[in-house]
């Protein structure tokens, strides 16, 4: 009964944060705090198959304000990060690191593409992330993953890919490039930049 209440309080902070400036100042801080280690960046790899060795995390802040003053691009990162994280309850604290890997790797991801390739894909992607959060009863939000994968949503009935933005080579041996699949032909790729 104690570690209901516990997660229901819990629950309460998440969505009232969600939409205070605060919160938004508290998530935007916290990024100096973000150690990119070579095992995040190995992971990364492994992870997406993009090389985000050279990334500069270290004016995200400043270079991706629009993105970190977006209610929805700050769901997105606490849903993903909720998602990711193994939150231990106990009963007087809630123990887990706030950014944990996937956030972490999100971040990487935008800061390779640049903020003149984001904002563009953040324009194209906002709306199917957003209709996502409305309804997590209906889809799945993914983030970064194989192929270059910064953002998927999926349908939570058939797990099948409603849109999904990647950074990746869009032909073998060429730069890569960020654009965005959606169906009825997951294997078009529309170019954003």
């Amino acid at each position: 009964m104690k570690n209901k209440v516990i997660l229901v309080v819990l629950s309460f902070i998440l969505c009232f944060s969600a939409v205070t400036p605060v919160y938004a100042e508290s998530v935007t801080s916290q990024d100096s705090e973000l150690v990119v280690s070579d095992q995040l960046i190995e992971q990364v790899y492994e992870d997406t198959g993009i090389d985000v060795s050279n990334a500069d995390v270290s004016n995200f802040n400043k270079e991706f304000d629009f993105l970190l003053n977006d209610p929805v691009f700050i769901e997105l990162e606490e849903t993903l990060a909720l998602q990711s994280q193994n939150v231990e309850l106990k009963e007087d604290s809630v123990t887990g690191q706030w950014i944990p890997v996937v956030a972490a790797a999100l971040r990487l991801l935008i800061s390779q593409v640049g903020k003149k390739g984001m904002q563009k894909g953040w324009k194209v992607a906002r709306p199917y992330v957003q209709k996502a959060l409305k309804a997590p009863q209906n889809y799945i939000i993914d983030g970064p993953g194989s192929g270059g994968r910064i953002i998927q949503v999926r349908s939570k009935k058939t797990k099948k890919p409603l849109f999904r933005l990647d950074y990746a080579p869009i032909k073998h041996g060429r730069p890569a490039v960020l654009h965005y699949h959606v169906p009825p032909n997951l294997k078009d790729h529309h170019v954003i930049f």
